[in-house]
C-alpha cells in the first residue's frame, strides 16, 4: 500500500464521519488585580470619595470603564478561556462583586470559560465604603463562603477537584491541561495543606502526562533583589520551601499578581535540577495597566506570552498618559515619605515607573538612572538620614545597590548563587517539557497522550514521511514486528474502527 493510498484512507474515514478531534492552539488571556469598584459606591463626589483617591496609584475612579473595555475587547476577541488572578474588586464589597460577575456572565454566555482566585481585596477589608459626599460609610463584603457561591461557574462549580480547607481547586478546561487556583489568602501564605494538597495534583497531572497551569494571587519568590523588604508582602510566605515544592511536583508555569507590576521571572529548585516562571502579571488599573494574552500550542510544549495594555477609554483617549502621570505623582510621594533627599527620591520615583514598565534592561532611562546614581553615589552613602532609614529596614548600602541594580537590569537574584536570571517580562516562550514519559505505554499511541485515535495515524504518517522524526518503537509499532511501516497506518486503523 503507497503512502498516496494511506492518506487517502484517510481522507475517506473523515468523509464518512469519523470524529477527528481538534489539536488547535489554545488562547488564554489572563487579568490580574482589576479592583473593580461598583460606580453605585460613590453616591455622590466629594471630599471622601477624593481623599481616598488621593496619593493612589490605583486608578480606581476608572475602574468600571476599564473592566467593561476588557469585557467587550473578550466578546470580541474570543480566547477560549480567561483567568483573574485574584483582587477581582477594590474591597471585597459585594455589590463590587455583583458588577465583575455581570461581566463574566457576558463572557460564559459566548461559551469563554472563566477561571478566578481571590486576593487579599476580594473577602472584604477595612476600606470597604459606600461614599457620599462629605461621608462614607460601611458597605457589605464578601467573606469566603460567599466568594465560593457568587463564582460558582468560574472555578467554583462540581466540575472541580477542591482543597476543603480553603478556595483552592484543579480542573481540566482543556484536554491534556490540567489548571491549579491557589488561595494565596490575605497575606500570602500556604498552608501545608493546602501546598500538599496542590502538589499532589500536580503530581497526579504529570503522571497522566498531563501540563499543569498554576496561578496564584501572591508572587511565588522575588523579583527584585530586598524588595520584599520594603513591601510586606509582596511575595508568597516561605517561598523557598513553597517554590521547590512546587517545581518539584510538576509545576512549570505559575500566574501571579498582586504586586500591579507585569514582570516575568524564572527560578530554579534548591539543587539547580528544574525551574519555574512566575509570569507576574500587572494591574488594569496601574500604569501602564496591562493584560496578558497566551497561547499555549497544540502539542502542548509551548506557552507564548504576550503583554497588551489599556491605553485609551471612551471617556479619555489620552489614559495611558493620565495612567503614567498618577503614578508619578504616588511614586513621588511615596519616595519622599521614605527618603528625605532630592537626588534619592528622583531616582527611585523613576526607578518605580521604568520598572513598571518592565524589560528595564533594554530602557535607555534606566541606563541613565544607573549612571546618575554612579555619579552621585558618594554624596548618598555619607547622607546619615538615608543610612538609618536603610538599616531601619536591616539593608546597607550594598543591599540597596543590589536593589537598584537588579531593578534597572531586570535581573531576578536575591544572593543565591546561580538562581541569576534576566528574562523578557513582555513577550516570551516558555518550552515545557515533554510528559510522555511518565505515562504507561499504549500500542497504537504514537502521539503518546494516554489515547489511540485518528491523530495517532496522522502522527504515524508524518513518522514514515519523514524517518528522522523522533517516535517511541513500542507504541508506533502496532503490529508488533519489529519494524514502524505502512501497515502499522491500517493496523491502527483497524483498531481506532473496532475491526
Amino acid at each position: 500500500m503507497s503512502k498516496k493510498t494511506i492518506i487517502i484512507n484517510i481522507l475517506c474515514l473523515i468523509a464518512l464521519g469519523a470524529a477527528i478531534p481538534s489539536y488547535a492552539q489554545t488562547k488564554i488571556s489572563v487579568l490580574s488585580d482589576i479592583h473593580v469598584m461598583a460606580p453605585e459606591l460613590v453616591v455622590n463626589d466629594g471630599t471622601a470619595w477624593q481623599n481616598a483617591l488621593g496619593g493612589e496609584r490605583k486608578l480606581l475612579d476608572y475602574s468600571a470603564e476599564i473592566y467593561d473595555v476588557l469585557i467587550e475587547k473578550y466578546l470580541a476577541d474570543k480566547p477560549d478561556m480567561l483567568l483573574i488572578t485574584g483582587d477581582l474588586t477594590k474591597d471585597g464589597e459585594l455589590a463590587s462583586h455583583q458588577y465583575v460577575l455581570a461581566g463574566l456572565d457576558k463572557l460564559r454566555k459566548a461559551g469563554i470559560a472563566v477561571y478566578v482566585i481571590p486576593g487579599n481585596h476580594d473577602r472584604g477589608t477595612s476600606n470597604a465604603y459606600i461614599f457620599d459626599g462629605d461621608e462614607r460609610s460601611k458597605v457589605e463584603v464578601a467573606d469566603a463562603a460567599t466568594f465560593e457561591r457568587l463564582y460558582q461557574n468560574y472555578g467554583y462549580s462540581s466540575a472541580s477537584e477542591r482543597e476543603s480547607t480553603s478556595l483552592t481547586y484543579a480542573c481540566e478546561p482543556v484536554k491534556g491541561m490540567v489548571l491549579i487556583g491557589i488561595d494565596s489568602g490575605n497575606g500570602g501564605s500556604l498552608t501545608n495543606t493546602t501546598l500538599s494538597w496542590v502538589c499532589q495534583q500536580a503530581k497526579k497531572a504529570r503522571s497522566q502526562g498531563k501540563q499543569v497551569l498554576a496561578m496564584m494571587h501572591h508572587p511565588l519568590f522575588p523579583h527584585v533583589n530586598n524588595l520584599d523588604r520594603f513591601l510586606g508582602s509582596y511575595r508568597v510566605n516561605d517561598y523557598e520551601n513553597v517554590k521547590d515544592r512546587l517545581t518539584d511536583a510538576g509545576i512549570h508555569v505559575i500566574l501571579t499578581g498582586h504586586v500591579h507590576i507585569s514582570d516575568i521571572a524564572k527560578d530554579y529548585n534548591t539543587a539547580l535540577t528544574d525551574s519555574i516562571y512566575d509570569v507576574n502579571t500587572g494591574s488594569t488599573i496601574s500604569y501602564p495597566c496591562d493584560y496578558r494574552e497566551l497561547t499555549l500550542s497544540k502539542d502542548m510544549r509551548r506557552l507564548t506570552v504576550n503583554t497588551g495594555h489599556v491605553a485609551s477609554l471612551p471617556s479619555d483617549e489620552d489614559f495611558s498618559n493620565t495612567a503614567k502621570t498618577r503614578l508619578q505623582t504616588f511614586a513621588k510621594k511615596y519616595a519622599s515619605s521614605m527618603f528625605g533627599n532630592e537626588l534619592f527620591v528622583n531616582i527611585l520615583t523613576n526607578m518605580i515607573i521604568i520598572h513598571a514598565e518592565g524589560n528595564e534592561n533594554r530602557s535607555i532611562d534606566a541606563k541613565s538612572l544607573i549612571n546618575m546614581y554612579k555619579l552621585g553615589s558618594s554624596t548618598l552613602k555619607s547622607n546619615s538620614s538615608i543610612t538609618a532609614k536603610l538599616s531601619s529596614r536591616g539593608m546597607t548600602w550594598d543591599d540597596a545597590e543590589a536593589t537598584l541594580y537588579s531593578m534597572l537590569k531586570d535581573l531576578s537574584w536575591y544572593g543565591v548563587e546561580g538562581h541569576e536570571n534576566q528574562t523578557n517580562d513582555l513577550k516570551l516562550t516558555i518550552n515545557l517539557p515533554d510528559l510522555s514519559q511518565y505515562l504507561e505505554k499504549l500500542r497504537g499511541d504514537v502521539d503518546r497522550n494516554g489515547l489511540v485515535n485518528i491523530a495517532d495515524v496522522i502522527a504515524l504518517i508524518e513518522i514514515l514521511f519523514d524517518e528522522l522524526l523522533p517516535y517511541d518503537m513500542d507504541t508506533a509499532d502496532v503490529d508488533g514486528n519489529g519494524t514502524v511501516n505502512v501497515t502499522d497506518v491500517t493496523c491502527l486503523i483497524n483498531i481506532i474502527l473496532g475491526d
